[in-house]
């Protein structure tokens, strides 16, 4: 926690390097937000029913963030089993051998930690007089929030790496993960709006030329053309936010924001392999040693 606490010094700063026009990053993040990892012990209820989160940004109020900030909440030991037993697996099966060493837990952690302090950047009001972004994306404001969440999450890591702020990962690491991630969270459902973020990144990088398919099914990322394709879907994603282009925004999801057929294949092979779409906990008193 201690060493996260400075990148949140940092965000302004990140905040006017994002590669968009800068009418469409004219806000300001606020700085006195809380940026902390933790090791939860329990699970219950809700929480414990169906996925299982691994971060929290909290409270969903533009407004009390805008006055107050927020408070983002890393489950570093939930993302470790979710990586080793889950994206590890999936990395395995799906990335090329030659490129497989890029799939790193470390990024893994930084892809997630990043992603929540992405809902933070960008604007929170349109630039044409549309109102809130919320109002004028309608039902596409989900959609796209966690598709910008999950873009600049890699990109403010590669920045960062860039920066020399964050030595433990690569770039290729990143983007790597990255990719990998998508592959195990659009299995949660393609339907709801993680899922079409998903799916809208995953086939904007397969234009952008980010990624191939060998012979064999695996994927031969290039990762030029992946960074590349990061700053492009980033501009593309802030300046529907900023101009409230809903039109546009429900046109490329219904277009970009599903399962292909190649995809499905991929799929088929990651549950044939027998990869869990998630965790389940042992816990309770007899785990703990305790009796009741």
């Amino acid at each position: 926690s201690a060493k996260l606490s400075k990148f949140v010094s940092m965000l302004p700063t990140l905040q006017k390097e994002l590669p968009c026009d800068p009418k469409y990053k004219t806000y300001v993040p606020g700085t006195s937000s809380d940026l902390n990892v933790y090791n939860v012990v329990f699970y219950g209820g809700d929480c414990n029913s169906a996925s299982k989160t691994i971060a929290i940004n909290l409270p969903n109020s533009d407004k009390v963030q805008a006055s107050h900030g927020s408070r983002r909440l890393q489950l570093r030991n939930a993302m470790q089993a979710k990586f080793d037993k889950i994206m590890k697996p999936i990395g395995e099966l799906i990335i090329e051998p030659s490129e497989q060493d890029h799939l790193k837990f470390d990024a893994f952690f930084w892809n997630v930690t990043f992603h929540e302090v992405g809902h933070g950047l960008g604007v929170k009001e349109t630039v044409n007089g549309k109102g809130s972004v919320d109002d004028a994306m309608k039902t596409e404001s989900t959609n796209w929030e966690e598709a910008k969440a999950d873009i600049l999450g890699l990109h403010l890591v590669m920045t960062l790496v860039d920066k020399g702020e964050i030595t433990n990962i690569t770039k290729e690491d990143a983007v790597t993960t990255f990719i990998v991630g998508i592959l195990r969270s659009v299995r949660f459902g393609a339907g709801e709006a993680h899922g079409i973020a998903n799916m809208m990144c995953y086939n904007f990088f397969e234009k952008e030329g980010a990624f191939t398919r060998n012979g064999n099914g695996t994927y031969h990322i290039n990762y030029d053309k992946a960074f590349k394709a990061v700053d492009k879907w980033i501009a593309t994603i802030l300046k529907t936010q900023a101009t409230g282009d809903f039109a546009f925004a429900s046109q490329f999801s219904k277009e970009h924001g599903t399962i292909g057929s190649n995809l499905q294949k991929d799929l088929d092979r990651i549950n044939k392999a027998g990869i869990p779409r998630d965790i389940r906990f042992n816990q309770g008193l007899d785990v703990l040693g305790l009796k009741k």
